[in-house]
């Protein structure tokens, strides 16, 4: 049922206990009857009436007067932000080695030349070579030989050969380039009336060198602030196949010269913090494979904002309610006591009662863990 009927009647019998008596009045009859009368209905409605609906009519009454919750917590924490117990850098594989190579190539095919006294028409070709060799050959496939093929490398003579078949003309390495000429002509005939000549199927260089990369330098740089860095440790793993050292550097400080097979692991702290960026730098004459190179760092652990409250009872409902400065996803952990409270809203205010997790006549702790960056703009515990 409805209150508000209640109070339309009960205005009514106000206005009737005023107006009647006059009306009745006229005649003398009945007024203090009538008037008592009243008076009793009026006191039945108002003992019935919900407490609202007598405040709103009567607001002097004893019941009607507000009491306030009591508040335990009011506070402001801010943004909390939130903090990695640890990053990992990883570095991108390396490896170290020497080994010899061999290349052949054909450099010229194909080819005539012919001298006289008068005249002379050698054949040439350009071509590419690796520097740095051990040891070079040219090998001439001779079809037709007249007389004897003086060979020219870079315009340097460095052989002469006669006959045909397969001829060697031994080369310096120290004269090949990595773009190189090579230019063949035969020797002048006996006689002014003759020449000679020469066919040439191909010519091939072969090259023996050694293959080196005996040094690799990988930068980094280590995002956090040294004040949050408990320890840092340097790590990798290696295959060796070799009997020769490997040497490892963060910046210009050597960390290890040893044979290392099976890894590698050692607290850096000190070093890295002296060397937030730079290289690390893996060197050895010998092969090795590197993988997995990394700084593992381990964060302090942040003080984060605890609030203490004490408590006498806990009669009635006892409410955690925080309120944030945004709309949208917010992430956060309220332990209560230890006890953890998942918070997640996507609403600029969030509430839950906390009884259970409370302890009555003792002091009681809330502290706020993000998961997320978030402001909480405010906290109250009521």
């Amino acid at each position: 049922m409805h209150s508000r009927p209640y109070i339309v009647y009960i205005r009514n019998l106000f206005k009737f206990a005023f107006i009647a008596p006059i009306m009745i009045s006229k005649k003398g009859e009945a007024v203090p009857l009538l008037i008592l009368a009243i008076g009793i209905l009026l006191a039945i409605y108002s003992y019935f009436l919900p407490v609202d609906e007598k405040c709103s009519l009567m607001p002097g009454l004893v019941d009607c007067k507000v009491s306030e919750a009591e508040v335990y917590v009011n506070e402001t924490p801010g943004m909390l932000e939130q903090q990695e117990t640890a990053v990992r850098y990883l570095m991108p594989e390396a490896r170290l080695f020497r080994m010899d190579s061999v290349d052949i190539a054909s450099v010229l095919e194909n080819a005539k030349a012919s001298r006289g006294w008068f005249f002379s028409k050698p054949a040439e070709a350009d071509f590419e070579a690796q520097e740095n060799a051990k040891a070079a050959k040219f090998f001439v496939f001779v079809n037709k030989a007249e007389g004897d093929l003086k060979v020219y490398l870079n315009n340097k003579k460095v052989g002469v050969i006669s006959g045909k078949g397969m001829q060697q003309v031994i080369l310096d390495p120290k004269d090949l380039r990595e773009e190189n000429t090579i230019k063949v002509v035969p020797t002048a005939p006996l006689f002014p009336f003759l020449s000679n000549n020469y066919e040439i199927g191909k010519v091939i260089l072969k090259e023996e060198y050694t293959i080196t990369n005996n040094r690799v330098s990988m930068p980094f740089s280590l995002a956090a602030d040294p004040e949050d860095i408990l320890d840092i440790t340097f790590s990798f793993r290696t295959r060796c196949f070799t009997e020769d050292n490997l040497s490892v550097y963060i910046g210009s400080k050597k960390l290890i010269e040893d044979k290392v097979c099976r890894g590698f692991s050692k607290d850096v702290t000190d070093i890295a913090i002296q060397n937030m960026a730079g290289n690390v730098t893996f060197a050895s004459e010998g092969n090795y494979i590197i993988r997995e190179a990394m700084f593992n760092i381990r964060m302090k652990e942040k003080t984060w904002p605890t609030y203490y409250f004490y408590l006498e009872d806990l009669d009635k409902p006892i409410t955690l309610k925080m309120g944030f400065n945004e709309t949208g996803t917010k992430k956060l952990t309220a332990y209560v006591n230890g006890n953890a409270l998942s918070v997640e809203t996507s609403k600029k205010e969030w509430k839950t009662v906390i009884n259970k997790y409370l302890l009555e006549n003792e002091t009681n702790s809330i502290m706020l863990l993000p998961v997320e960056t978030v402001v909480v703009s405010k906290l109250e515990v009521m």
